[in-house]
């Protein structure tokens, strides 16, 4: 009986959940009227738990996210397949000085996924070194090269082959690999705050086919209160098939990507390096390779930001589709677009990594720059900026002041007309527009100019103030009074001729071409076909030192002494007319000082350019073409003893027409405020550096080469040649000849630097090696008009790299030192009754300074 019960409680449980609870009553027919009983809802599953409440946000990875921040991700079997690139830029700040609004922070990265059902594995793609394809060492390189797991996941539930995992973590903490408090963007220091998980969490979360746009809101306490950040992580899926990339070449300045390239073919690793650039490809292949301009399948679009001005916009625009001009050079019409933000489309998001924009951050920082991420497999850019401060209007106005006002009646106010303005802002727009196609700075531009021609009407017509507005060539201060009357151009060009030279050597689809090898006879042909012609030359930015005097920020023309000499003229015709010109009645001195300070700082630009000459050297690529060359020639006698020459006259001369008594009373300028100059000079003259570049270039066996017992007997002469004429000397002369002794001094051996300029019972001294470190770093200091990040020294990009400057031997350098001191002290011996009472006094305590040196 006891099994017949439970066989018939089995059926009743297999009759389904409509059955009756006592299966031995008899079940009434129902009526047909009546209404069936509705079933129980089936069982919630894991899953559904889960993300109950959630919204689906189906796309590139399909995702859960509710309202209170939780955010789920649902990895599937297609996920599983591809390769994701995570970027992150900054929304929303509360702290202008750190960080702006709208800026890319940190490198993106390549990520995939893998799973043991348990867990969902994230790895870091490896990409810096590769395989030739095939290659039968394959399997080792794959052991030794495995993609890392960079985060792991655990799964949280299940659906079929859908795995649920939480990242609200991942995007909503300070998760270490996306955190924005690794490095200031604006100082590159790390800001010191504790992260606030209180106050944080993941905002929004938005999902596109190929791209997830997630915000979160970051909350830091730190030593000036609470910082609070709004973050966009953009989760791009890439392409399967990377774009075919472009080797570089060192003559043409693009930014790239190096490699470690393993093969069994090759008796090394070897390593190479390809170009960032668009993928812009002609939506009609025979038309393009018959000639006829044809436009890309898809246009790079910038976006200009609803904030800009009115009166500005038109030359942001103008500034980006000038690059036309090139493009068409490279086989392509409408290249690149401008557009407004748009205002009648929901979607649309600045954020969103698929829209390049030109952004205004409202901020203090009197600067601009063009930043961009790029698929590392290949060099593809895949979205670009431009961040524009604020303040740059207040830099492009200084500039355009100082640099021209002396010829240029329109920038002798306050406000310029739009007109004016906007023929400096489209320069700006451009420049950055330039790097965000992938060109570098090309600091040589310049220097293939001949001074004389930039006040040719007709020659800066054509090209502007330099073949490459990717120079730092700003505007004319060759330029005389009378010459904008005549009609020399006093901006630089709206695309120099190396520009378009450029963007056709990294654009142009060379025919029959199917690997970056088959492209590089062409690209080297290119690059021949204008290699006599010095407007098409690149010039590597110089880091940390500038070794090259042909390869400078700021400079014009191919004679800097020459060039430098009219603009120092300008420069006194404008301190002559400074307050007529820049006064407001009733105001304070705050603007005359201002505008003071902007005189002050293109005169240290001035020096600086010459100061490169004294053991200056000039660096050209050579590659193997069979033509020879010299990577490395050493400037010619003849034009370091001209800069010499003009130094030691510029910072003898300069305070009589830098501090005037009228201003010098106003202003309350120090009258021995440059006193650091004349140290500096002489710092650079017999710098350890310039020495040894000296003595090289008389090894070399270069036939015009200096020599170095001739170049320091030279410097002596020009430093003591009052001294040598017994007549009394100037307060600069005598700065002059105590910078010598100090600095011989030190180098013989007899003095350290820090006893010679330790303050004497306290009296100020003066050391020339930190003379010139102060003044190299005003220089260096000065705003820029760009800081672009990758034009930082960077894992990634070409600079010249100047670590080390020429060192001079001890057993070369000590010896003529203590010549060179001996000779001094004899001077001043036989001098010491000559001059005024000043200059007798100087004399004998030089001559007890450098004979207790010899008896200590």
């Amino acid at each position: 009986m006891r099994k017949i019960l439970l066989a018939v409680v089995a059926l009743s449980l297999l009759a389904g959940p409509t059955a009756q609870a006592f299966p031995f009553k008899k079940k009434k027919k129902k009526a047909k009227t009546e209404q069936t009983a509705t079933p129980p809802a089936p069982k919630e599953s894991a899953f559904d738990k889960q993300v109950k409440g959630a919204k689906h946000l189906p796309g590139v990875i399909d995702a859960y996210y509710t309202p209170k921040g939780t955010l789920m991700w649902a990895i599937q079997a297609r996920n599983l397949d591809k390769i994701y690139l995570i970027a992150n830029r900054l929304s929303e700040t509360s702290a202008p000085t750190d960080f702006v609004a709208g800026q890319m922070i940190n490198d993106p990265f390549m990520v995939r996924f893998s799973t043991d059902s348990t867990n969902v594995y994230m790895h870091s793609v490896l990409c810096e070194d590769v395989l030739r394809e095939g290659d039968p060492i394959a399997p080792s390189f794959k052991r030794n090269f495995n993609d890392p797991i960079m985060k792991t996941f655990e799964v949280k539930a299940t659906k079929g082959d859908t795995l649920l995992i939480d990242m609200t973590a991942f995007f909503g903490r300070d998760e270490k690999c996306i955190t924005p408090m690794g490095s200031s963007p604006m100082t590159g220091k790390k800001p010191s705050a504790m992260f606030d998980p209180s106050a944080s969490r993941v905002k929004e979360v938005k999902n596109f086919p190929r791209n997830m746009e997630i915000s979160s809101q970051m909350n830091y306490n730190g030593q000036n209160g609470p910082l609070t950040l709004v973050v966009r992580r953009s989760v791009v899926e890439l392409d399967k098939d990377p774009m075919p990339m472009r080797y570089k070449d060192r003559r043409v300045g693009y930014f790239s990507t190096p490699r470690n390239f393993y093969t069994s073919d090759k008796d090394r690793v070897e390593d190479f390096e390809f170009i960032h650039r668009w993928r812009i490809e002609p939506k009609d292949m025979a038309a393009y390779l018959r000639g006829e301009l044809v436009e890309p399948v898809k246009p790079i679009v910038f976006y200009v930001d609803n904030a800009f001005p009115e009166k500005w916009r038109g030359a942001v625009k103008q500034g980006i589709e000038d690059w036309n001009i090139a493009f068409e050079k490279a086989g392509f019409k409408n290249a690149i677009i401008a557009k407004d933000y748009p205002t009648d489309d929901p979607n649309f998001d600045p954020d969103d990594i698929r829209y390049n924009c030109v952004r205004y951050a409202v901020t203090p920082t009197a600067n601009a720059m063009g930043p961009s991420y790029v698929d590392p497999r290949s060099g593809e850019i895949l979205v670009a900026d431009v961040i524009w401060y604020h303040n740059v209007i207040s830099l492009v106005h200084d500039w355009r002041f100082v640099q021209t006002g002396a010829v240029d009646p329109r920038v002798r106010t306050e406000v310029f007309s739009d007109d004016v303005m906007n023929e400096s802002l489209r320069y700006v727009a451009s420049h950055e527009i330039g790097h965000t196609l992938g060109l570098m700075h090309n600091m040589g531009a310049s220097y293939s100019f001949p001074v004389d021609s930039l006040r040719s009407p007709s020659f800066t017509k054509k090209y502007g103030t330099t073949p490459s507005i990717m120079d730092y060539a700003r505007n004319n201060y060759v330029a005389q009074p009378g010459d904008y009357e005549r009609g020399v151009n006093l901006v630089p060009p709206v695309l120099g001729v190396y520009d378009i030279y450029a963007i056709n050597w990294g654009y142009r689809i060379i025919p029959n071409a199917n690997t970056p090898e088959a492209e590089v006879a062409t690209l080297n042909s290119w690059i021949e076909e204008k290699s006599d012609d010095p407007m098409y030359r690149f010039g590597a930015q110089q880091f940390p030192q500038t070794l090259d005097p042909t390869d400078q920020t700021e400079d014009l023309g191919d004679d800097h002494v020459k060039a430098n000499s009219l603009c120092i003229k300008n420069l006194k015709i404008i301190m002559n007319n400074l307050e007529q010109w820049c006064s407001k009645p009733g105001a304070s001195y705050k603007d005359i000082k201002m505008y003071y300070n902007g005189i002050l700082s293109q005169y240290q630009r001035m020096l600086s350019h010459v100061l490169a000459y004294p053991g200056g050297v000039e660096f050209t690529d050579l590659v193997q073409d069979g033509k020879g060359g010299v990577a490395k020639k050493y400037i010619p006698k003849a034009k370091q003893q001209e800069a010499i020459k003009w130094l030691v006259n510029e910072v003898t001369t300069c305070p009589k027409w830098l501090i005037t008594k009228d201003l010098r009373e106003k202003l309350e300028l120090d009258p021995n405020m440059y006193d650091q100059l004349q140290y500096a000079v002489v710092g650079k003259i017999f710098s350890a550096g310039s020495l040894g570049s000296v003595y090289e270039g008389e090894r070399s066996g270069q036939k015009d080469a200096y020599k170095l017992d001739v170049y320091v007997n030279d410097a002596y002469k020009l430093l003591m040649a009052p001294t040598i004429a017994s007549r009394s000397l100037s307060h600069e002369e005598m700065n002059l000849q105590t910078a010598l002794v100090t600095i011989a001094s030190q180098m013989s051996g007899l003095q350290t630097a820090a006893s010679a300029s330790a303050p004497k019972r306290g009296f100020a001294s003066i050391d020339p090696a930190q003379a010139l470190a102060s003044l190299e770093n005003s220089v260096n200091s000065q705003h820029k008009l760009c800081s672009h990040a990758e034009c930082n020294l960077g894992e990634y990009d070409y600079f010249r790299l100047t670590m080390k400057a020429a060192t001079l031997p001890a057993s070369v350098g000590r010896p003529a030192m203590l010549s060179l001191l001996k000779k001094v002290q004899a001077l001043y011996k036989e001098k010491r009754g000559t001059g005024n009472a000043a200059t007798r006094a100087f004399y004998d305590y030089q001559i007890m300074t450098i004979d207790k040196l010899f008896k200590d």
